[in-house]
């Protein structure tokens, strides 16, 4: 795959260029990084969507749409993502790469202006952004907190984060609360926007065939404007759990949810952390793991049983959909099967099985350009940036012996449960 190229072009703000000539597009973001805070989560989270949505000189979705449509059928994207304990907002425009226009006129300055005007010039209405805008985006993101609620694997997963780190930045959620986001005004988001601004992190990422001269001196004359200030991005790692939390939640559902919190002893940037993604998915990352063939195959104690890691945070994940019957006997087979792995019990073929595995995820990231993106974005805070063949020979090189002292590192922290109430189980 192609390697990236980068360059600091204002104070704290960085531009990648990956020279990428397998697609027929192109595509530039702009990656904002705060620290991860209870009081601006939610209006961090509304930012991106609210940007994307108008600005000053196309006012309106009709007329911003009018020119993405004139650029080849151009599209701006936003969204806001939780890395380690930071929140990572994200602007993107993509369009058809400079080699395949009509005419062979060159659109990417067109596609990086644009997108300069959605992010350094928006539509403010004395020091507001506007109402209509505004309220239509702060309902989408209530919509989307609600979803997340209703989705009821997902939301385990999320109570079990917040119980697990109830006092780190961590423990928040991406979006913020309902009640902070139903508390925002439009100019609550004009602050929140000249703090984004002035007060990030910023990582640019360009991707395509195109010149990324071009792009990195308009976007640089942008931000030198600035007077910015870089913050200190972090995360607290706690790699050992000082006893085991248990909570228990009920809910209208007829399967239970169960999803148990583990500490290890590395996290990135301080840590080479692919060893331990290797260890993990020989635990429960594939459908050869541990978790797969014997809690859920052979035993037949849940519908699924998946492990993950976060590499930043330095946390496992355990989830599974279960039988009320089935729970305790499934966090106990949870655990045998972790301490099974920690005396040295793997085969050569679950270890083969996995690093196959996570190799060919690895690769088919790379088959779009949004996952390119989305490979080298998701290493803006580890150590250093790799790219999937060095992370493929990394993995290949890591031995059996590796893998049993990182399993020992592995440490039970939290056990949530969201069982059925007593109403469901009567239906």
């Amino acid at each position: 795959m192609s390697s990236i190229v980068r360059k600091s072009i204002a104070n704290g703000v960085s531009f990648n260029s990956v020279n990428e000539e397998r697609f027929k597009t192109a595509k530039i973001s702009v990656t904002m990084f705060v620290p991860l805070e209870k009081s601006t989560a939610a209006g961090y989270a509304l930012l991106p969507s609210l940007l994307a949505y108008s600005c000053k000189k196309y006012p309106d979705a009709i007329s911003l749409n009018r020119v993405l449509s004139n650029c080849y059928g151009a599209g701006i994207g936003a969204y806001c993502r939780k890395m380690g304990e930071c929140l990572a907002m994200t602007l993107t425009i993509s369009g058809i790469d400079d080699r395949y226009t009509m005419q062979g006129e060159k659109i990417s300055p067109e596609l990086v202006n644009l997108l300069c005007e959605v992010i350094f010039n928006p539509k403010i209405e004395n020091k507001a952004f506007a109402e209509e805008d505004f309220n239509q985006c702060k309902r989408q993101l209530i919509e989307a907190i609600d979803a997340e609620y209703n989705e009821k694997r997902i939301y385990a997963i999320s109570q079990l984060t917040s119980a697990m780190c109830e006092n780190e930045a961590y423990g928040i959620k991406r979006y913020g609360s309902r009640e902070d986001v139903e508390a925002l005004t439009a100019a609550d988001m004009y602050e929140y926007w000249q703090n984004a601004l002035k007060n990030s992190r910023v990582e640019v990422m360009m991707l395509g065939s195109s010149n990324p001269n071009m792009a990195q001196k308009i976007i640089a004359e942008r931000f030198s404007q600035l007077q910015r200030r870089v913050p200190e991005i972090k995360t607290e790692i706690i790699k050992t759990p000082a006893k085991v939390k248990s909570v228990t939640e009920t809910s209208d559902i007829a399967q239970a949810k169960l999803v148990m919190g583990f500490r290890t002893a590395l996290a990135e940037p301080e840590d080479d952390t692919v060893p331990m993604s290797l260890t993990v998915a020989i635990l429960g990352g594939t459908p050869s793991s541990k978790f797969f063939l014997n809690v859920r195959e052979k035993l037949s104690l849940c519908y699924y049983c998946a492990a993950r890691f976060d590499k930043l945070k330095g946390i496992v994940i355990v989830d599974s959909g279960v039988e009320k019957e089935n729970i305790q006997r499934t966090v106990e087979e949870i655990k045998n099967q972790l301490a099974d792995m920690q005396k040295g019990n793997i085969t050569d073929f679950e270890i083969d099985s996995a690093k196959l595995a996570l190799a060919n995820n690895l690769k088919s990231s790379q088959d779009t350009l949004s996952g390119t993106e989305a490979w080298y974005i998701g290493q803006m805070l580890d150590r250093k940036l790799s790219t999937v063949d060095e992370v493929v020979n990394a993995l290949n090189s890591v031995t059996k012996e590796t893998i049993v002292k990182l399993a020992n590192t592995i440490k039970l922290d939290t056990v949530y449960l969201l069982q059925p109430n007593s109403s469901k189980e009567a239906e």
